[in-house]
């Protein structure tokens, strides 16, 4: 069996080539004639699954170590009878880390105090509600917009995007699509930007194209700058709008879901579907030597003080987003790659989880913030 996949899935080898042959390649720059000899097509966000891409190959199984599906042509696959199998909720965890951290950036370079003020999460998918929960549990006056989820569980506080668009902190997780009853392509446009208010925190880590990039610009200079932008997704990737860049506080390519732990679920729950689909039963090899531990595993948390600066502290000590905002700002000025945007993503110096690292705080309250921001607590 040949099985053709993305270079940058890890653990790509050492999972399937007990099950056959294995050849990396280039997701980006897929083409047919690569994999028209093979019988699985393993792939990430950036490769686009067309009738054109698979047309006449040998393909039979297409996974894809990622949340969303907008990569994918679904309708065909069905009709070929070709199996298909995703990661939903691979990266929740990492995406959540990922807000969090920008939250605790914007707190430590520009004093904005999060944590008691409104939050809004647009989106309630597996990302979405991973932020939402959190939020939460740390006692956060949050809602959610999600009108295809709206009245699944009465326990969670459902919001019209006006409401939502009135928050404090407004964290994006909206899958891209184009067609439907609620098309979120360009969802946020001119007259939906027009109701945030001065001062209000943005973080856009679900896909680049449902803010409208020209009108987020154009609040941006009507509220003359008081406005804290931290952005992961860009309309247009790999080719991101400079412009953007230049005004928010943090960008990053693409990578919000690219904890270590959270690309080796991706590829583990994609080998588990094919051995599913090829009857193998059980997978042969074990969850905990596809998923890594962290490195830091065990720190103490002396709660006192601002809330929003213990907890930048505990979480910038796993993982500080500014660290990407600077790789990806410096690669562009050096501008040696040929593409700087899938270069970043391939090279991605790797980061851990904030469920990784054992906590110990000195009260329980602080252990309860902890515990919902992600952290394991020791109790």
């Amino acid at each position: 069996m040949k099985i053709i996949a993305d270079e940058n899935m890890p653990n790509a080898k050492a999972l399937f080539s007990h099950l056959g042959t294995v050849e990396l390649v280039n997701g980006r720059t897929l083409t047919h004639e690569q994999i028209k000899d093979a019988d699985v097509l393993l792939v990430r966000s950036v490769t686009k699954v067309t009738r054109e891409l698979i047309a006449g190959s040998k393909v039979r199984f297409v996974g894809s170590a990622t949340i969303g599906v907008d990569h994918i042509d679904m309708n065909y696959l069905a009709e070929q009878n070709v199996a298909f199998s995703s990661a939903p909720g691979c990266n929740a965890e990492a995406v959540a880390d990922y807000v969090f951290s920008g939250l605790s950036y914007l707190y430590l370079t520009k004093g904005v105090r999060w944590a008691s003020k409104k939050i809004g999460v647009i989106g309630f998918g597996n990302v979405g509600k991973t932020v939402y929960e959190r939020f939460a549990q740390m006692g956060c006056q949050v809602c959610v917009y999600d009108p295809l989820k709206e009245g699944v569980d009465n326990t969670v506080n459902f919001a019209s995007l006006d409401e939502v668009l009135g928050c404090d902190v407004i964290s994006l997780h909206a899958p891209l699509t184009q067609s439907g009853e609620f098309p979120t392509r360009g969802m946020l446009g001119v007259e939906e930007l027009k109701q945030l208010s001065a001062g209000v925190a943005i973080i856009s880590a679900g896909r680049g194209g449902v803010i409208d990039e020209k009108a987020l610009m154009a609040r941006y200079r009507q509220l003359k700058g008081d406005m804290h932008l931290v952005v992961d997704v860009w309309d247009g990737e790999p080719n991101i709008n400079q412009d953007l860049v230049s005004i928010v506080d943090i960008a990053t390519p693409h990578i919000a879901g690219y904890s270590k732990q959270g690309r080796e679920k991706g590829t583990w729950m994609v080998y588990q579907a094919l051995c599913r689909d090829l009857n193998l039963g059980a997978s042969a090899l074990a969850r905990k030597d596809a998923i890594s531990a962290g490195w830091l595993s065990n720190v103490s948390v002396c709660a006192g003080g601002v809330l929003e600066e213990v907890l930048a502290r505990s979480i910038h000590a796993l993982y500080d987003v500014a660290r990407d905002d600077a790789r990806l700002r410096f690669k562009y000025r050096e501008n040696k790659e040929h593409n700087v945007f899938d270069w970043l993503r391939k090279h991605y110096v790797e980061r851990d989880e904030l469920n990784t690292c054992l906590i110990n705080a000195d009260n329980s309250a602080m252990c309860k913030i902890l515990r919902a921001t992600g952290f394991s607590v020791n109790t």
